[in-house]
């Protein structure tokens, strides 16, 4: 073997896991908010808050990418406006895995200020969404699978719909009822409701008969009114459900009779 070709070896031997070292470099923190920042919509240099920053080797490369949820400028008081995963290209650059995009219709029962984070679990991406963050169980989980080209859809696991007084499958369902439909405990107060009312209904006729309608009415409309479909709008459901079943529950009990003087 010749002089040159020995030194040749060696050179590229010896020069190899530098190579590697440059290509596996971690991704730092900083080294993400300078990439974001680079393309903002804002006139001003602008904050970045991290809500989550997790590291996974979802490739099989030895190099892990970066799990991001976070808010830049742009995100307001929605919560994280950022959910990516970051990995490094061929010459070292940071770049934004592709995740692919779902149905819209599977965001059906997410209602109001709807968010969601990023995790990893056995070796999947998972997407977490809630919106309000009172409801009994999540929503709506979404996991992916790198496939080589882009995070694909593994599977998806949402709530249904549960049963209430009225048809959910109804095209004409306001923001609210259909809210109700898909939370349980919404559901269920809605069917307690119900039977306490058809009951009480049911005993009366006539002008009281009409003014219990009405009253009823009147109570759907400011259900309506003041339960806005956004933040803490199951709590404001939950206690205006709550107060109704007490009114008809205390309207259904039997006058008490008067005390008669015993006598002398």
């Amino acid at each position: 073997m010749s002089l040159t070709r020995t030194l040749g070896i060696l050179f590229c031997i010896s020069f190899l896991p530098w190579a590697g070292a440059q290509k596996i470099k971690p991704i730092e923190k900083q080294e993400i908010v300078a990439w974001f920042n680079e393309k903002p919509d804002c006139s001003e240099q602008p904050g970045f808050y991290f809500s989550k920053l997790a590291y996974f080797d979802f490739i099989g490369t030895g190099t892990k990418q970066a799990i991001v949820v976070a808010s830049d400028c742009s995100s307001g008081t929605g919560g994280p406006n950022i959910h990516s995963v970051i990995s490094r290209d061929s010459d070292g650059e940071l770049e934004e895995l592709r995740i692919a995009a779902v149905d819209p219709k599977t965001y059906d029962n997410l209602f109001g200020n709807r968010n969601y984070t990023l995790s990893v679990e056995n070796g999947l991406l998972v997407a977490t969404f809630t919106d309000d963050p009172d409801r009994d169980n999540t929503p709506l989980t979404i996991k992916y699978k790198w496939d080589g080209q882009e995070f694909a859809v593994a599977a998806i696991e949402k709530t249904g719909i549960y049963r209430t007084s009225y048809d959910c499958r109804a095209k004409t369902l306001t923001e609210a009822e259909n809210a109700i439909c898909h939370v349980n405990s919404l559901a269920a107060l809605d069917e307690q409701l119900n039977i306490l009312y058809k009951s009480l209904l049911a005993k009366l006729a006539g002008p009281e008969s009409e003014a219990l309608r009405e009253q009823q009415r009147q109570w759907l409309a400011a259900r309506e009114k003041s339960c806005a479909i956004y933040k803490g709008w199951l709590n404001c459901l939950s206690d205006f459900y709550e107060k109704r079943i007490s009114e008809l529950k205390k309207s259904a009990e039997p006058p008490a009779r008067a005390k008669t003087a015993n006598p002398a």
